[in-house]
């Protein structure tokens, strides 16, 4: 059996870069630009025990520092921007990244929504999605619209420049609802990165299945996912670095072993690979040891062990 096709790679923007200078992070973005990846990403969160960039004010300077790698957001908040506001901030930012811009979409913390006047739809998150995918979607390609939905209702809006290219916009979820939103509304899914490789094997499984019901061809389609990352032979020091990582960002370290590829180099690689052949078509690697020593050990070693078992040089 052939292996399948490689995933992109992407990269996600250490966090420790959230407070530095602009000096810094321009010099790692020059490092990315040189690298063995395809994609620079970022994640959105409006509040949080960490401090974690705004994505659209970071990709904008990252869009005049690049020009070779996609630049994506997985994923953006939306109740915390609401489609009109996000339309135009992603066409402009959809321009200045000369279609090099991907975005995908979640409904982020609910435990905000009451300080987002969004509270009453706090248990109905796939219809806040729905309407807002919806909105934006027609922003980015009609003028003068009018949408009488209960969440975002406008009449005769018009945004300018729309995009010449609308930037895809990929889905964030790990439900079957949130596949059939993804098929329905977006072009790619997006499977969070705390969703373990089993949950994400089963419902990679169900996806041809759900393409089918919802009428939607599947060539064209990408599903990401967000990978937490750890090249770390030692297994007691891997995981004492994983449940400090998951405490710190997540407020608990439940779950955290089981939704983290690590291990040595071969192990990564082969979990990896797995993904792919499950069909990830965007791997989203984000390395929980922001070390120089794990950078160089995830571009020079991993990287190259995961190319080498796609076939690559």
């Amino acid at each position: 059996m052939s292996a399948p096709p490689r995933p992109r790679i992407g990269l996600n923007l250490p966090l420790r870069l959230a407070t530095a200078g602009p000096g810094a992070i321009a010099a790692w973005l020059g490092a990315v630009e040189t690298a063995p990846v395809d994609a620079l990403w970022t994640l959105d969160q409006l509040a949080g025990r960490v401090p974690t960039p705004e994505p659209v004010t970071l990709l904008g300077f990252a869009a005049a520092r690049t020009t070779r790698v996609r630049l994506g957001i997985a994923v953006l908040v939306a109740p915390g921007r609401g489609p009109v506001a996000a339309a135009k901030q992603l066409a402009s930012l959809g321009h200045l990244a000369g279609g090099r811009l991907v975005v995908g979409v979640g409904s982020g913390d609910r435990g905000l929504w009451p300080a987002l006047r969004l509270g009453e739809w706090a248990d109905r998150p796939g219809a806040v999605l729905d309407e807002f995918l919806t909105v934006v979607r027609r922003l980015w390609t009609e003028p003068g619209v009018t949408h009488d939905g209960p969440i975002w209702p406008c009449s005769g809006v018009t945004i300018t420049p729309r995009p010449a290219a609308p930037p895809p916009l990929w889905v964030g979820g790990g439900s079957i609802p949130a596949l059939r939103r993804a098929l329905r509304l977006g072009s790619g899914w997006v499977a969070a990165g705390r969703q373990p490789t089993a949950r994400f094997a089963e419902l990679a499984a169900r996806l041809p299945e759900v393409a089918a019901e919802e009428s939607r061809p599947l060539g064209s389609f990408s599903v990401a996912k967000r990978v937490y990352l750890l090249v770390e032979p030692d297994r007691a020091r891997a995981h004492r670095t994983i449940d400090d990582w998951f405490a710190g960002f997540y407020g608990t370290p439940d779950g955290g072993r089981e939704a983290t590829v690590h291990g040595d180099v071969a192990t990564c690689a082969g979990q990896l690979a797995e993904l792919a052949r499950l069909g990830v078509t965007d791997l989203i690697l984000h390395p929980l040891d922001e070390s120089p020593r794990h950078e160089a050990a995830v571009l020079g070693e991993l990287l190259p062990a995961l190319a080498a078992s796609h076939g690559a040089g």
